[in-house]
C-alpha cells in the first residue's frame, strides 16, 4: 500500500508533464480561431504560462473593426474587474509593511467611512471590503461612479445611504463600491493614491512596461484595443467601437489597463505563491489570506477569496477573475499547483474569453473532450433569442394614440434622488430633455413620447439601450417626480425615485 502510494506520488508530475506536451497548439490555435468567428469576437489576445513563464501567446481578430490593424500578445486591453486582484494585493503589501492588519475596522483608518448600520460600520474589517459579504446586493451603488463627477469620497458617502439587503457577512453580493473604498484606505495608510501605489509597488517592480492605471496614459501607447458595443444592446445591431471611458471614481475596483506579456508576469507572481525570482513578492501569510475562502459560494465557484474567485476544476484549485465594462468581456485563471495560467482578453461583449479559458484548462488539467464552444453557444442564441424577444413584447405593449396628460413645459425642471442627486428635464427646440447631473455628458437625452406620461429617453451613452421615464403626479395632478425603467442587468436605475424640487 506504501509502495503504491509512493508510486502515484512520483508518477503524477510525469503524468501532468505528459499531459501538456500532448496539449497540440496548432489545434489549439484552429480551436480559439473558430471561437471567435462563432461568437463574432472583434478582438482577442489568449496567454498560457506554465513555471512562470509565457509559455504561448497569440492575438486573433482586430483593435478596431474599422481599422486594420490586428491584435497581438502586446495589445492593451481596459481590464475592468481583473484590477481587483492589484487592489487586495496592494492591501496584502501592506499589511506586510506593518501598516495594518486584515482584522483592523475600517473606521480605525477611514473615520468617515459610513454604511446604513451602525454596529456593520463599526465592525466592517479591512478584509470585509475585498470578498462581497457586505450586505448590499449585486452591483448596489455602480451608478454612482458610472460616467459621474463624484470624487470617491462622495461616492461612498451617498452609497452609506443605500439600505442593505442582506444580512452582514452572510451573503454573496457584487460590491465594486467596497473596492472603491479599499482604494481610499490604501491612500489613508500609505500617503499615496491608489494609481500610485499600484505603479510603485507593483506593476513597476514586476516590470509591467506596458500596464497604466489611467486611461488618460494610453494616449502615449500603440497598439491598444477599443471597445465594441451594439447599439443600444441590440443583439441584433452592427458591432462599433467606442471611446474608453475614464471611470477614475471606480479605481480599486477596475481601472488597470494591460496586456498578455504583462499579465504573464502578474499572473506567475501568484502561481508562484507569491515569489517572484526566488523572492517574497507578498509574503506567505499574505498570500494565503488573499486567495482562501471568505465567503462560501453556491454553484461553480467554491467561494469567495479577497479580490479573486475560487473555483474546482478536473479537482484542481483554480484561482480566477473576469472583467466587464462597456466593451470589454475579459478573464484570467490561475493554477498554482500546476503552476499553470490562462489569460483571455476581448474588446467585445462576447463570452468567448470564458469558452476558451475553460478549454485550455480542460487540455491541460482533463481530457481535451469538453468543447466549452459548443457547449455554450446554444446558450447564447437562446439569450439573444430573449432579448430580441423583449425588445418586441415592450413594443407591442405600447398604447398608440395617446397623448401626456400636460403639456411639454409642466415636466421641466429640476429632481433628485437622495442618494444619486439631481436631474434636469429641459425643453429645448420643443423638444423634453433629460440630464442626470452628475454623468450630465453621458446620461443626457432627448425624452420621445411613448404613451399616457412614460416617455421614451434616448440617452447619449452607446453603451445602455433606451430608457422609459414615467411621471408622478399629485391629487392636484401636479408633477413630483418620475421614476425609471432603463433595462440594464449592471446599473440599478430601477432604484432611482426622483422628485421634483423646483
Amino acid at each position: 500500500m506504501i509502495r503504491t502510494t509512493l508510486l502515484l506520488l512520483f508518477l503524477l508530475p510525469s503524468l501532468f508533464l505528459n499531459a501538456q506536451e500532448r496539449v497540440d497548439l496548432k489545434d489549439l490555435d484552429a480551436y480559439i480561431a473558430n471561437a471567435v468567428r462563432e461568437f463574432e469576437q472583434p478582438g482577442l489576445a489568449v496567454g498560457i504560462v506554465k513555471d512562470g513563464k509565457l509559455l504561448w501567446a497569440k492575438g486573433y481578430g482586430k483593435l478596431d473593426l474599422a481599422k486594420k490593424d490586428a491584435v497581438d500578445p502586446n495589445t492593451i486591453f481596459f481590464l475592468a474587474s481583473m484590477s481587483k486582484a492589484f487592489t487586495a494585493c496592494a492591501v496584502g503589501l501592506l499589511v506586510d509593511d506593518g501598516k495594518l492588519d486584515w482584522n483592523d475596522p475600517v473606521v480605525e483608518h477611514l473615520p468617515w467611512f459610513r454604511t446604513p448600520d451602525a454596529w456593520v460600520t463599526e465592525h466592517m474589517l479591512v478584509k470585509d471590503l475585498l470578498c462581497h459579504r457586505s450586505g448590499w446586493i449585486t452591483f448596489d451603488g455602480d451608478l454612482l461612479w458610472y460616467g459621474t463627477d463624484y470624487d470617491q469620497r462622495e461616492i461612498l458617502e451617498r452609497h452609506a445611504a443605500e439600505p442593505f439587503t442582506y444580512p452582514f457577512r452572510d451573503e454573496f453580493g457584487y460590491s465594486n463600491l467596497m473596492f472603491i473604498a479599499a482604494a481610499q484606505l490604501i491612500e489613508a495608510v500609505s500617503g499615496k493614491t491608489w494609481d500610485q501605489f499600484i505603479t510603485e509597488r507593483i506593476i513597476t517592480p514586476l516590470g509591467m512596461t506596458r500596464t497604466t492605471v489611467e486611461t488618460a496614459d494610453l494616449a502615449r501607447f500603440d497598439n491598444v484595443a477599443l471597445p465594441h458595443v451594439r447599439k443600444d444592446q441590440d443583439p441584433e445591431a452592427v458591432q462599433v467601437s467606442m471611446p474608453y471611458q475614464a471611470l477614475q471614481g471606480a479605481d480599486g475596483a477596475t481601472g488597470i489597463n494591460s496586456c498578455v506579456t504583462d499579465l504573464a508576469k502578474w499572473d506567475a507572481m501568484w502561481m508562484n505563491e507569491g515569489q517572484v525570482d526566488g523572492k517574497p513578492f507578498l509574503s506567505s501569510a499574505s498570500y494565503r489570506m488573499i486567495t482562501s475562502i471568505h465567503l462560501p459560494m453556491d454553484g461553480r465557484r467554491d467561494g469567495a477569496a479577497l479580490g479573486w474567485f475560487v473555483e474546482d476544476f478536473e479537482g484542481e484549485r483554480v484561482i480566477t477573475h473576469s472583467g466587464g465594462m462597456p466593451g470589454f468581456i475579459l478573464n484570467h485563471a490561475v493554477v498554482p499547483d500546476r503552476d499553470l495560467a490562462v489569460i483571455c482578453l476581448g474588446n467585445g461583449e462576447s463570452y468567448s474569453v470564458f469558452a476558451i479559458t475553460q478549454e485550455i484548462l480542460d487540455r491541460y488539467l482533463g481530457d481535451g473532450s469538453k468543447d466549452p464552444v459548443a457547449a455554450l453557444m446554444p446558450r447564447v442564441r437562446q439569450r439573444q433569442a430573449a432579448e430580441v424577444q423583449r425588445r418586441a413584447d415592450r413594443v407591442a405593449a405600447r398604447i398608440t394614440g395617446t397623448s401626456p396628460s400636460l403639456k411639454p413645459e409642466a415636466f421641466t425642471g429640476t429632481y433628485t434622488d437622495k442618494i444619486y442627486g439631481d436631474a434636469t428635464i429641459d425643453l429645448v427646440d420643443g423638444t423634453l430633455r433629460l440630464t442626470l447631473l452628475p454623468a450630465k455628458d453621458l446620461l443626457t437625452g432627448p425624452l420621445e413620447h411613448w404613451h399616457y406620461d412614460t416617455w421614451r429617453w434616448d440617452n447619449a451613452d452607446p453603451f445602455l439601450e433606451a430608457g422609459f421615464v414615467t411621471f408622478l403626479f399629485d391629487t392636484d395632478h401636479q408633477v413630483t417626480g418620475f421614476t425609471m425603467d432603463q433595462h440594464s442587468p449592471d446599473f440599478h436605475f430601477y432604484k432611482l425615485d426622483f422628485r421634483k424640487v423646483e
